[in-house]
């Protein structure tokens, strides 16, 4: 009995320690090489898995380092490209921290993709991440056009109305 009871106890203690770990380790430097970036590719995705989970009330300056590593990260990285069209992120004058997620969440769909360059699926993830994100934070500015992209995504319209917005260029 009680060496049912202490494997219990153990298997209680793994279960809570991977909830408090969910994220893992986090990317902490800049790559220089290409080698070097697609060996930190499971830290990137850790880090916008972090950034997005992350309570935006929580961890305020680790959240700072956090993007700056991320944006010089996507920035310089060899493998990943991501194009910004303002016609599909109306989001970001009212609440401006949605762009970083918009860009993680565009990031992690090229890198979980063979470094898909296809700018209405890229979209659409960055979108989807922002909507998530956006529902999750109460105390983020309340913004109409988040709105409206919640209705588009619940009513399965989201994807057209990106190509639309895109076909817009």
């Amino acid at each position: 009995m009680n060496l049912l009871k202490g494997s219990f106890v153990i298997v209680l203690t793994l279960i809570s320690f991977a909830s408090f770990s969910q994220e893992g380790e986090l990317l902490t430097t800049v790559p220089t090489k290409k080698k070097e970036f697609v060996k930190s590719e499971p830290l990137v995705i850790n880090t916008i898995n972090w950034f997005e989970n992350t309570p935006l009330d929580q961890d305020i300056e680790k959240r700072k380092i956090v993007a700056a590593n991320l944006i010089a990260w996507v920035t310089n990285s060899p493998t990943v490209t991501i194009t910004f069209n303002s016609n599909v992120m109306p989001f970001t004058e009212k609440n401006n921290v949605l762009l970083v997620v918009f860009l993680g969440g565009w990031t992690k769909y090229a890198l979980q993709n063979s470094y898909s360059k296809d700018e209405i699926k890229g979209s659409l993830a960055g979108l989807k991440s922002v909507i998530k994100f956006y529902q999750a934070n109460k105390s983020l500015t309340k913004d109409e056009q988040m709105d409206k992209l919640i209705e588009l995504d619940t009513n399965n319209k989201l994807e057209a109305w990106v190509a639309e917005q895109l076909a817009k260029k």
